[in-house]
């Protein structure tokens, strides 16, 4: 494969992980990072957090992988997004061929999974550049990049055609509004129904998709609607983490054949 100027980042080569200690949780004994690596990597943070240098896009340790990330980047995928393992395991979702992350950010969930071997291949997509910037260079750095495709699109719009994928995950906006927030808004539900509207052209028979949502902001009734217009059968509610405040997260399962 080669490289595009659209957004995407393929090629190079990654052997599976290797066994893990159980002091090892998340594999880095056998990826084999210098010390000059690790140590630069801290004294950067540590500096931004002692002086208030400007935010930079920075390695951390995560999931298995070095993953290149800021934290106003971070929607909450490192965080209560980490559920999906739990959620694709208790539904019997324990591996595809291709997965694909919508509204990836830096990619925390689609590299998570990727790492644990619920896919063979992810595909990001971010409208925010900085985003797709900060995943391009986590598969770069760690070798995954004929594993990985990233694309820097607003919603599906700039997606080439000929993508399919067997699995799509999620962590979009999950509220109308919110106190301006961007990240969080999604205005009168247009990047999930424009999502739902296209998502079927991308997919191979009998995909699944499951987006986590926010019982906060929205429920299972708003999306269903704009499932079956799209062509998809809402199959499933799933239950999420609690994540503070009587805030309760869920998933909303659909199948497209």
């Amino acid at each position: 494969m080669t490289n595009k100027q659209n957004g995407t980042f393929v090629g190079g080569e990654v052997a599976p992980p290797g066994p893990r200690r159980a002091d090892d949780e998340l594999g880095l004994l056998d990826r084999n990072y210098s010390a000059t690596t690790l140590t630069r990597a801290l004294a950067r943070k540590v500096r931004r957090k002692l002086f208030g240098l400007p935010l930079e896009i920075e390695p951390a340790f995560r999931f298995g992988y070095l993953i290149f990330d800021r934290p106003d980047l971070d929607g909450g995928g490192s965080g209560f997004g980490q559920d999906y393992i739990r959620v694709l395991n208790e539904i019997g979702l324990h591996e595809c061929d291709r997965l694909f992350e919508f509204c990836a950010g830096p990619g925390y969930i689609g590299y998570s999974l990727l790492a644990r071997g619920f896919c063979k291949h992810v595909t990001l997509a971010d409208v925010n550049p900085t985003a797709v910037q900060a995943a391009q260079r986590t598969a770069d750095f760690n070798g995954i990049a004929d594993r990985v495709t990233v694309y820097l699109s607003d919603g599906l719009e700039q997606i080439p055609a000929g993508e399919k994928w067997d699995l799509v995950v999620g962590n979009p906006p999950h509220f109308l509004e919110w106190n301006g927030e961007l990240r969080c808004e999604d205005p009168d539900w247009k990047i999930h129904r424009m999502f739902y509207l296209r998502v079927k052209r991308f997919l191979n028979p009998g995909a699944r998709v499951i987006l986590q949502e926010n019982a906060r902001g929205s429920s299972a009734e708003v999306f269903a609607p704009m499932i079956q217009a799209g062509g998809g059968k809402h199959m499933q509610t799933l239950p999420g983490p609690d994540i503070g405040d009587g805030v309760k997260m869920y998933y909303i399962l659909s199948q497209w054949d």
